[in-house]
């Protein structure tokens, strides 16, 4: 019983430690109108504290859902190569070095956090905590594990996402119109891309990175058809 409540005692502290540091991080970020994107913050905060309180229900939870975003992250980070230009990432490294780095340290942070959630809250004593007071659960359902199978589908959808946008006649387009404001010396990559629907007449909204060896420009592209 000890074992157990002190795995989810040290695990609930770093969360609420680490939710506090990703709110604090939100408020800069808001404060200075720059882009915030985290799945951390309140959430943290509270699964902290419940499992600080003990909550095997929280645990398991926390233990799928840190499997979905470490497989999640780690299949976008596969397939990252194939859908993002090299030159563009050494673009952002050269023009960006100090966010990039950043960025890139955040990211492996996050990972090494998920993985050492998923760990200690699949630890024997917990699980076996788990098993014996939710005893009527199905097996399926008491597997953190299975986070790691739902994550697949969500990489996939990515994939198949930015395949569709990358290529095709909006992408074309968005990027013919990009290369009359920038002129020469530029490269290209639809960042991303939106269409709505209204009176029979379809508003298109994209993003197009334009990019070289010293320079990154994000350039606004709408029309309607």
């Amino acid at each position: 019983m000890h074992d157990y409540r002190s795995s989810l005692r040290v695990v609930g502290v770093t969360l609420i430690v680490v939710g506090i540091l990703d709110i604090g991080w939100m408020i800069w970020c808001v404060a200075h109108r720059q882009s915030y994107s985290s799945r951390f913050n309140i959430f943290a905060v509270i699964a902290g504290i419940l499992l600080i309180r003990g909550g095997l229900r929280t645990a398991n939870v926390v233990a799928f859902f840190s499997a979905f975003m470490l497989s999640s992250l780690v299949g976008v980070l596969v397939v990252f190569p194939f859908l993002v230009p090299f030159d563009l990432v050494l673009a952002y490294s050269r023009v960006y070095p100090v966010s990039f780095s950043v960025s890139s340290l955040v990211a492996v942070c996050v990972l090494v956090l998920l993985g050492w959630i998923y760990r200690r809250l699949t630890a024997p004593p917990i699980m076996a905590a788990i098993a014996e007071r939710y005893s009527h659960w199905k097996s399926f359902w008491r597997r953190p594990r299975t986070g790691f199978l739902a994550g697949v589908p969500l990489v996939v959808i990515l994939v198949v996402s930015l395949s569709f946008m990358l290529h095709g006649a909006t992408a074309e387009r968005a990027i013919a119109e990009a290369k009359q404001k920038v002129g020469e010396g530029y490269k290209f990559y639809v960042s991303s891309w939106s269409m709505h629907s209204s009176g029979g007449r379809s508003h298109y909204a994209t993003v197009v990175t334009a990019y070289s060896q010293k320079d990154i420009k994000e350039i606004p592209i709408e029309w309607d058809e």
